[in-house]
Protein backbone atom coordinates (compact mmCIF):
# COMPACT_ATOMS: atom_id res chain seq x y z
CA UNK A 1 0.00 0.00 0.00
CA UNK A 2 1.73 2.91 -1.28
CA UNK A 3 -0.64 5.43 1.20
CA UNK A 4 -1.97 5.89 4.60
CA UNK A 5 -5.46 4.72 5.33
CA UNK A 6 -8.41 5.37 8.25
CA UNK A 7 -8.97 1.42 9.20
CA UNK A 8 -12.75 1.18 9.63
CA UNK A 9 -13.10 2.80 5.71
CA UNK A 10 -10.78 0.04 4.06
CA UNK A 11 -12.10 -2.95 2.47
CA UNK A 12 -9.72 -5.88 1.44
CA UNK A 13 -10.90 -8.03 -1.56
CA UNK A 14 -8.93 -11.38 -1.44
CA UNK A 15 -8.99 -13.87 -4.51
CA UNK A 16 -9.61 -11.73 -7.33
CA UNK A 17 -9.66 -12.49 -10.80
CA UNK A 18 -9.33 -11.06 -14.43
CA UNK A 19 -12.50 -11.57 -16.15
CA UNK A 20 -13.61 -10.88 -19.78
CA UNK A 21 -17.08 -11.69 -21.34
CA UNK A 22 -18.29 -14.45 -23.06
CA UNK A 23 -19.43 -17.92 -22.65
CA UNK A 24 -17.14 -20.89 -23.47
CA UNK A 25 -18.02 -23.06 -26.12
CA UNK A 26 -16.48 -26.25 -27.57
CA UNK A 27 -17.77 -27.04 -31.30
CA UNK A 28 -16.75 -29.72 -34.32
CA UNK A 29 -17.12 -27.30 -37.45
CA UNK A 30 -16.90 -30.62 -39.52
CA UNK A 31 -14.50 -32.17 -41.39
CA UNK A 32 -11.59 -31.06 -43.94
CA UNK A 33 -11.61 -31.69 -47.95
CA UNK A 34 -7.83 -31.94 -49.22
CA UNK A 35 -9.59 -32.11 -52.72
CA UNK A 36 -11.30 -28.60 -51.76
CA UNK A 37 -9.28 -25.11 -51.30
CA UNK A 38 -9.91 -22.07 -48.80
CA UNK A 39 -12.96 -24.76 -46.97
CA UNK A 40 -15.56 -22.51 -45.04
CA UNK A 41 -17.08 -23.98 -41.98
CA UNK A 42 -19.79 -21.43 -39.99
CA UNK A 43 -19.52 -21.41 -35.80
CA UNK A 44 -22.96 -22.45 -34.45
CA UNK A 45 -23.07 -20.31 -31.29
CA UNK A 46 -22.15 -16.54 -32.59
CA UNK A 47 -21.83 -13.97 -31.53
CA UNK A 48 -17.93 -14.70 -31.13
CA UNK A 49 -16.95 -12.66 -28.38
CA UNK A 50 -13.97 -10.17 -29.09
CA UNK A 51 -11.54 -8.65 -25.90
CA UNK A 52 -9.35 -5.97 -25.70
CA UNK A 53 -5.78 -6.29 -27.00
CA UNK A 54 -2.82 -4.56 -28.32
CA UNK A 55 -3.36 -4.92 -31.43
CA UNK A 56 -3.79 -2.45 -34.57
CA UNK A 57 -7.61 -2.75 -34.31
CA UNK A 58 -7.47 -2.71 -30.20
CA UNK A 59 -9.48 -6.91 -30.06
CA UNK A 60 -8.54 -10.04 -30.75
CA UNK A 61 -10.84 -13.03 -30.95
CA UNK A 62 -11.35 -15.70 -28.53
CA UNK A 63 -11.26 -18.37 -31.17
CA UNK A 64 -8.81 -21.18 -31.25
CA UNK A 65 -9.16 -23.80 -34.10
CA UNK A 66 -7.60 -27.06 -34.78
CA UNK A 67 -7.35 -29.28 -37.10
CA UNK A 68 -6.14 -33.15 -36.82
CA UNK A 69 -5.49 -31.12 -33.04
CA UNK A 70 -2.97 -28.77 -34.59
CA UNK A 71 -3.44 -25.18 -33.40
CA UNK A 72 -3.98 -22.88 -36.64
CA UNK A 73 -3.55 -19.18 -36.41
CA UNK A 74 -5.84 -16.70 -36.85
CA UNK A 75 -5.26 -13.78 -39.70
CA UNK A 76 -7.04 -10.58 -40.51
CA UNK A 77 -7.39 -12.05 -44.26
CA UNK A 78 -5.59 -14.49 -46.65
CA UNK A 79 -4.65 -12.18 -49.43
CA UNK A 80 -0.84 -13.27 -50.07
CA UNK A 81 -0.43 -16.15 -47.83
CA UNK A 82 1.61 -19.26 -49.21
CA UNK A 83 -0.07 -21.90 -49.30
CA UNK A 84 1.19 -24.24 -46.25
CA UNK A 85 0.68 -21.62 -43.93
CA UNK A 86 -1.56 -22.86 -40.70
CA UNK A 87 -4.02 -19.44 -40.75
CA UNK A 88 -7.72 -18.98 -41.32
CA UNK A 89 -9.36 -15.13 -41.60
CA UNK A 90 -12.95 -15.06 -39.79
CA UNK A 91 -15.64 -13.66 -41.75
CA UNK A 92 -18.97 -12.05 -40.18
CA UNK A 93 -21.88 -11.96 -42.45
CA UNK A 94 -24.06 -9.06 -42.42
CA UNK A 95 -26.64 -11.02 -39.46
CA UNK A 96 -23.11 -11.26 -37.51
CA UNK A 97 -22.83 -14.85 -38.32
CA UNK A 98 -19.55 -15.58 -37.90
CA UNK A 99 -17.15 -18.05 -40.89
CA UNK A 100 -14.10 -19.46 -40.61
CA UNK A 101 -12.30 -19.73 -44.13
CA UNK A 102 -8.58 -21.88 -44.20
CA UNK A 103 -5.74 -20.90 -46.16
CA UNK A 104 -4.71 -23.70 -48.60
CA UNK A 105 -6.08 -27.19 -48.33
CA UNK A 106 -7.05 -29.14 -45.07
CA UNK A 107 -5.84 -32.88 -44.88
CA UNK A 108 -8.86 -34.81 -45.28
CA UNK A 109 -10.65 -36.60 -41.74
CA UNK A 110 -13.90 -36.88 -40.22
CA UNK A 111 -14.59 -34.29 -37.91
CA UNK A 112 -11.31 -33.24 -37.71
CA UNK A 113 -12.04 -29.47 -37.62
CA UNK A 114 -12.75 -27.86 -34.27
CA UNK A 115 -13.14 -25.08 -32.23
CA UNK A 116 -13.46 -23.55 -28.92
CA UNK A 117 -14.33 -19.88 -28.26
CA UNK A 118 -16.67 -17.49 -26.42
CA UNK A 119 -20.17 -16.59 -27.63
CA UNK A 120 -21.35 -13.43 -26.09
CA UNK A 121 -20.38 -9.58 -26.95
CA UNK A 122 -21.95 -5.80 -26.81
CA UNK A 123 -23.17 -3.17 -24.01
CA UNK A 124 -24.75 -6.06 -22.46
CA UNK A 125 -22.10 -6.94 -20.77
CA UNK A 126 -21.39 -3.75 -18.97
CA UNK A 127 -22.20 -4.01 -15.36
CA UNK A 128 -22.04 -1.63 -12.27
CA UNK A 129 -19.96 -2.86 -9.72
CA UNK A 130 -21.28 -5.51 -7.19
CA UNK A 131 -23.50 -6.48 -9.96
CA UNK A 132 -22.37 -9.86 -10.83
CA UNK A 133 -23.42 -11.97 -7.67
CA UNK A 134 -24.42 -15.54 -9.95
CA UNK A 135 -22.38 -18.25 -10.36
CA UNK A 136 -22.81 -20.69 -13.26
CA UNK A 137 -21.02 -23.00 -11.67
CA UNK A 138 -19.58 -23.20 -7.84
CA UNK A 139 -16.99 -25.16 -7.12
CA UNK A 140 -16.50 -26.54 -4.01
CA UNK A 141 -15.21 -23.72 -0.94
CA UNK A 142 -16.85 -21.07 -2.65
CA UNK A 143 -19.30 -19.28 -0.99
CA UNK A 144 -20.37 -16.15 -3.47
CA UNK A 145 -19.03 -13.84 -6.25
CA UNK A 146 -19.46 -10.37 -6.65
CA UNK A 147 -17.32 -7.85 -9.06
CA UNK A 148 -15.83 -4.75 -6.67
CA UNK A 149 -15.69 -2.38 -9.99
CA UNK A 150 -17.79 -2.41 -12.79
CA UNK A 151 -17.33 -3.38 -16.20
CA UNK A 152 -15.58 -1.62 -18.95
CA UNK A 153 -15.14 -1.16 -22.73
CA UNK A 154 -17.91 -3.07 -24.07
CA UNK A 155 -19.83 -2.07 -27.72
CA UNK A 156 -22.26 -3.35 -29.66
CA UNK A 157 -21.02 -4.36 -33.04
CA UNK A 158 -20.87 -1.49 -35.77
CA UNK A 159 -23.87 -0.39 -37.74
CA UNK A 160 -23.16 -0.71 -41.48
CA UNK A 161 -22.43 3.47 -41.22
CA UNK A 162 -20.01 2.92 -38.42
CA UNK A 163 -18.05 0.20 -40.21
CA UNK A 164 -18.51 2.67 -43.79
CA UNK A 165 -16.77 5.30 -41.73
CA UNK A 166 -14.16 3.03 -39.60
CA UNK A 167 -13.08 0.56 -42.10
CA UNK A 168 -10.95 3.13 -44.07
CA UNK A 169 -8.91 4.44 -41.19
CA UNK A 170 -6.95 1.29 -41.13
CA UNK A 171 -5.66 1.72 -44.42
CA UNK A 172 -4.77 5.01 -44.11
CA UNK A 173 -2.94 4.58 -40.50
CA UNK A 174 -0.94 1.51 -42.34
CA UNK A 175 0.35 0.67 -38.86
CA UNK A 176 2.53 3.34 -38.77
CA UNK A 177 1.58 6.74 -36.79
CA UNK A 178 3.16 9.48 -38.10
CA UNK A 179 0.99 12.99 -38.48
CA UNK A 180 -1.59 13.91 -36.44
CA UNK A 181 -3.85 12.60 -38.21
CA UNK A 182 -2.46 9.42 -38.20
CA UNK A 183 -2.70 9.26 -34.72
CA UNK A 184 -6.67 10.37 -34.60
CA UNK A 185 -7.17 7.72 -37.20
CA UNK A 186 -5.61 5.17 -35.02
CA UNK A 187 -7.32 5.72 -31.94
CA UNK A 188 -10.78 6.30 -33.78
CA UNK A 189 -10.14 2.98 -35.49
CA UNK A 190 -9.11 1.01 -32.21
CA UNK A 191 -11.97 -1.23 -30.12
CA UNK A 192 -13.72 1.30 -27.59
CA UNK A 193 -13.29 4.65 -28.85
CA UNK A 194 -15.50 6.43 -31.02
CA UNK A 195 -13.46 10.03 -31.80
CA UNK A 196 -10.24 11.34 -31.02
CA UNK A 197 -8.25 14.28 -31.30
CA UNK A 198 -4.43 15.21 -31.73
CA UNK A 199 -2.33 18.21 -30.84
CA UNK A 200 1.14 19.03 -31.03
CA UNK A 201 2.81 20.18 -27.87
CA UNK A 202 5.81 21.86 -27.38
CA UNK A 203 7.86 21.09 -24.11
CA UNK A 204 11.20 23.86 -24.65
CA UNK A 205 12.74 22.20 -27.95
CA UNK A 206 11.27 19.33 -27.62
CA UNK A 207 7.71 18.54 -29.81
CA UNK A 208 5.38 15.81 -28.48
CA UNK A 209 1.76 14.98 -29.23
CA UNK A 210 -1.68 15.30 -27.40
CA UNK A 211 -4.21 12.99 -27.89
CA UNK A 212 -7.47 13.52 -26.44
CA UNK A 213 -10.19 9.78 -27.04
CA UNK A 214 -13.87 9.30 -25.91
CA UNK A 215 -15.50 6.06 -25.66
CA UNK A 216 -17.97 4.64 -27.74
CA UNK A 217 -21.58 6.88 -27.72
CA UNK A 218 -19.35 9.08 -25.22
CA UNK A 219 -19.11 7.14 -22.66
CA UNK A 220 -16.02 7.91 -20.18
CA UNK A 221 -12.89 6.30 -20.29
CA UNK A 222 -10.86 5.70 -17.65
CA UNK A 223 -6.95 5.55 -18.08
CA UNK A 224 -6.90 2.24 -15.48
CA UNK A 225 -8.71 0.55 -17.89
CA UNK A 226 -7.91 -2.23 -20.10
CA UNK A 227 -8.91 -0.78 -23.49
CA UNK A 228 -7.04 2.53 -22.42
CA UNK A 229 -4.11 0.71 -21.06
CA UNK A 230 -3.99 -1.25 -24.52
CA UNK A 231 -4.60 1.93 -26.86
CA UNK A 232 -1.69 3.79 -25.06
CA UNK A 233 0.58 0.55 -26.17
CA UNK A 234 -0.32 -0.18 -29.28
CA UNK A 235 0.28 3.45 -30.36
CA UNK A 236 3.79 3.08 -28.85
CA UNK A 237 4.54 0.06 -31.04
CA UNK A 238 3.63 1.79 -34.20
CA UNK A 239 5.16 5.38 -33.73
CA UNK A 240 7.87 7.31 -33.76
CA UNK A 241 10.30 6.45 -30.51
CA UNK A 242 12.14 9.58 -30.50
CA UNK A 243 8.57 11.46 -30.48
CA UNK A 244 6.53 11.51 -27.24
CA UNK A 245 3.11 11.82 -26.67
CA UNK A 246 0.52 11.76 -23.81
CA UNK A 247 -3.23 10.31 -23.96
CA UNK A 248 -5.69 11.51 -22.01
CA UNK A 249 -9.64 10.95 -21.79
CA UNK A 250 -12.09 13.84 -23.02
CA UNK A 251 -14.26 15.81 -20.62
CA UNK A 252 -17.53 16.42 -21.77
CA UNK A 253 -18.82 19.91 -21.57
CA UNK A 254 -22.60 20.55 -20.99
CA UNK A 255 -24.87 23.82 -22.56
CA UNK A 256 -28.13 24.56 -21.51
CA UNK A 257 -30.61 27.05 -22.93
CA UNK A 258 -34.34 28.10 -22.17
CA UNK A 259 -36.89 29.29 -25.13
CA UNK A 260 -40.31 30.67 -25.38
CA UNK A 261 -42.16 28.45 -28.01
CA UNK A 262 -45.29 29.32 -29.58
CA UNK A 263 -47.26 26.25 -30.41
CA UNK A 264 -49.62 26.03 -33.48
CA UNK A 265 -53.39 25.66 -32.32
CA UNK A 266 -53.48 22.78 -34.49
CA UNK A 267 -50.31 20.46 -32.40
CA UNK A 268 -50.55 19.46 -28.71
CA UNK A 269 -48.47 21.09 -26.83
CA UNK A 270 -47.06 18.06 -24.85
CA UNK A 271 -46.03 16.73 -28.37
CA UNK A 272 -44.36 19.49 -29.80
CA UNK A 273 -42.45 20.96 -26.77
CA UNK A 274 -41.27 16.96 -26.30
CA UNK A 275 -40.23 16.74 -30.11
CA UNK A 276 -38.25 19.93 -29.58
CA UNK A 277 -36.58 18.27 -26.62
CA UNK A 278 -35.28 15.15 -28.94
CA UNK A 279 -34.81 17.14 -31.77
CA UNK A 280 -32.46 19.24 -29.63
CA UNK A 281 -30.79 16.36 -28.05
CA UNK A 282 -30.35 14.62 -31.64
CA UNK A 283 -28.89 17.69 -33.01
CA UNK A 284 -26.34 18.20 -30.66
CA UNK A 285 -25.65 14.54 -29.38
CA UNK A 286 -22.01 13.16 -29.05
CA UNK A 287 -22.41 11.48 -32.20
CA UNK A 288 -23.21 14.65 -33.91
CA UNK A 289 -20.47 17.15 -32.60
CA UNK A 290 -16.97 16.58 -33.08
CA UNK A 291 -14.62 18.30 -30.40
CA UNK A 292 -14.05 21.31 -30.10
CA UNK A 293 -16.95 22.12 -32.30
CA UNK A 294 -18.81 25.50 -31.20
CA UNK A 295 -22.70 25.85 -30.81
CA UNK A 296 -24.02 29.06 -32.08
CA UNK A 297 -27.57 30.76 -30.70
CA UNK A 298 -29.11 30.25 -34.21
CA UNK A 299 -28.18 26.77 -34.79
CA UNK A 300 -30.14 26.16 -31.58
CA UNK A 301 -33.47 28.36 -33.21
CA UNK A 302 -33.09 26.60 -36.37
CA UNK A 303 -33.37 22.78 -34.85
CA UNK A 304 -36.42 24.60 -32.73
CA UNK A 305 -37.68 26.08 -35.59
CA UNK A 306 -38.04 22.91 -37.76
CA UNK A 307 -39.98 20.89 -35.31
CA UNK A 308 -43.46 20.24 -36.72
CA UNK A 309 -45.72 22.31 -34.32
CA UNK A 310 -43.59 25.07 -33.72
CA UNK A 311 -44.41 28.44 -34.98
CA UNK A 312 -42.32 30.78 -33.44
CA UNK A 313 -39.34 30.67 -30.63
CA UNK A 314 -37.44 33.02 -29.09
CA UNK A 315 -34.10 32.22 -26.73
CA UNK A 316 -33.82 33.60 -23.29
CA UNK A 317 -31.22 32.07 -22.14
CA UNK A 318 -28.12 29.93 -23.87
CA UNK A 319 -25.57 29.17 -21.40
CA UNK A 320 -22.29 26.35 -20.27
CA UNK A 321 -23.43 24.40 -17.45
CA UNK A 322 -20.38 25.44 -16.03
CA UNK A 323 -21.41 29.08 -16.14
CA UNK A 324 -21.58 30.59 -12.55
CA UNK A 325 -25.32 32.70 -13.89
CA UNK A 326 -27.91 31.77 -16.72
CA UNK A 327 -26.78 34.43 -19.72
CA UNK A 328 -27.59 34.47 -23.34
CA UNK A 329 -24.07 33.41 -25.05
CA UNK A 330 -24.14 34.15 -29.06
CA UNK A 331 -21.89 31.06 -29.37
CA UNK A 332 -20.75 28.64 -27.37
CA UNK A 333 -16.96 27.18 -27.16
CA UNK A 334 -15.95 24.05 -26.31
CA UNK A 335 -11.84 23.90 -25.59
CA UNK A 336 -9.28 21.92 -27.26
CA UNK A 337 -5.76 21.61 -25.78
Amino acid sequence: LVNTYVCKTVTVNANTVLATHGESKAEVLGGGDARTDFQLFTLKQPPLTYISAQTPTGVQSSLEVRVNGVRWDEVPFLYGREEDERVYAVIHEEDGTPRVRFNGRLPTGQENVTALYRKGIGAAGLVHADQVTLLAVRPLGVRGVTNPLPSSGAADPESRDALRRNLPLAVLTMERLVSLRDYEDFARAFAGFAKAHATVTVDGEQQGIFVTVAGVAGAEVLESSTEFSNLVAAMHTFSDPNLPFAVKPYEPIFFQLEADIVVDDAYLDEAVLAGVETALRAAFSFDVQEFGQSVARSDVIAVIQNVAGVNAVDLNYFFLTTAATKTLEERLIAPVP
